[in-house]
């Protein structure tokens, strides 16, 4: 028993370190990626903010907040770096402090004003890019039925055996950088795919529930949360919990390329009817994707949770690349077409670094959270814009 336990040892420690020297090309692929992102940082005045003195920022109270009470824990970095600049978690919590005083959208600028300076957000690489992402409202059930809902699929909670190991403890080089695997007694394995998930009957004892619309169901995936209306008139909330470790594949870009729908025409809505009227060579199209997201239930009264630790806030929560931007940054979005009404129209308010995604790459790639019901739904389907961004340094 000895004998075999040492060798299991041996298997386990061979496994993980096969894993880092594979990640260590991989990560060296990746700095020279992040080097090549060209991240520009310039000083500039709250003047300089377009839209600044004519929108009301208040209700971004709410967002600021809820960031404060993350900083205010136990074992918070003393300091976080955006590009070149070091930021003091003492400062941000200075501002944390006069906040809980602020009662009108006056003060609350004017208490920004004393506090942070602004910079503007550029690279060379890439435009600033904004997109939104919402409480995606499904219809489903807790069994399946398959007359009344025949193509319905299940949703999974996290598997018990899905391990991420932090590879930053092995080499600072790591630093943030993950993997995803299933532990099987000894063993280290990939997670399966989305198609290996859905079509070889994996993880059945872990659904959660049934979602009537396929294509919905993957659009769950993509937004991370969602509110379930179950057939019995109750409602089930769902959050993000884990994923399986693979890279997203964007099959807009794919529709796009292959002139089945215009860019000009693109949203979320055009590619769930798409998936609707062409339900075979959707679920093909669905599993170019290999990347499946796993839910847990969570608390209806409160919104999802960000990766940051933070309930995220409707119109003032943003996703971004922590590579990048860290979380908690207060930043200035100007966004292009903002579709509200049917109308495009320039958009502007302040938002807070809270979340992350895995489309989100780049440090002007932004994701925007704009809540959820028919009228979010519908702008965040429609938001692609370009604008500029701005991050709000603590002084």
């Amino acid at each position: 028993m000895l004998v075999k336990n040492k060798y299991s040892f041996f298997y386990y420690l061979f496994s993980c370190l096969f894993i880092i020297f594979i990640f260590y090309f991989l990560l060296l692929y990746k700095k020279e990626e992040e080097k090549a992102s060209d991240l520009i940082v310039n000083k500039v005045m709250f003047k300089d903010l377009p839209g600044w003195n004519k929108t009301n920022i208040f209700k971004a109270k709410i967002s600021l907040e809820r960031s404060c009470n993350i900083l205010s824990k136990k074992g918070f970095s003393e300091t976080v770096h955006l590009s070149n600049i070091v930021i003091k978690t003492a400062s941000y919590k200075n501002f944390c402090a006069k906040l809980k005083t602020i009662s009108n959208n006056n003060a609350l600028k004017q208490l920004l004003i004393s506090s942070f300076y602004p910079v503007l957000i550029e690279s060379s690489l890439q435009n600033t890019h904004f997109t939104g992402y919402i409480e995606l409202e499904l219809k489903g059930r807790l069994s399946p039925n398959f007359q009344e809902a025949p193509n319905a699929v299940p949703i999974f909670k996290r598997p018990k055996n899905l391990i991420t190991i932090d590879l930053g403890p092995f080499k600072k080089e790591f630093k943030n950088h993950k993997i995803t695997a299933i532990l099987i007694k000894d063993k280290i394995i990939p997670v399966p795919s989305r198609k290996e998930i859905e079509t070889e009957n994996l993880y059945a004892d872990s659904i959660i529930a049934y979602i009537d619309d396929p294509a919905r169901a993957y659009f769950l995936h993509i937004q991370g949360s969602g509110i379930i209306k179950l057939a019995n008139g109750k409602s089930l909330s769902v959050g993000f919990d884990g994923d399986n470790g693979k890279e997203y594949f964007s099959i807009g870009k794919l529709l796009i390329q292959e002139g089945i729908i215009s860019k000009e025409k693109m949203s979320m809505q055009a590619i769930i009817k798409w998936m609707e009227d062409n339900s075979e060579a959707a679920i093909t199209l669905r599993h170019k994707n290999e990347r499946f997201i796993f839910f847990k239930e969570r608390n209806i009264f409160e919104g999802p949770m960000g990766a940051s630790g933070a309930i995220v806030t409707a119109m003032h929560t943003a996703a971004v690349d922590q590579k990048f931007l860290p979380y908690h940054i207060p930043l200035w979005a100007e966004i292009d077409n903002f579709y509200n009404n049917k109308t495009a129209q320039k958009h502007f308010n302040l938002f807070v670094s809270q979340d992350t995604g895995s489309a989100i790459k780049g440090p002007t790639r932004i994701d925007l959270f704009l809540g959820k019901g028919s009228v979010a739904e519908n702008i965040a389907g429609k938001l692609n814009s370009k604008g500029k961004l701005w991050a709000l340094i603590p002084k």
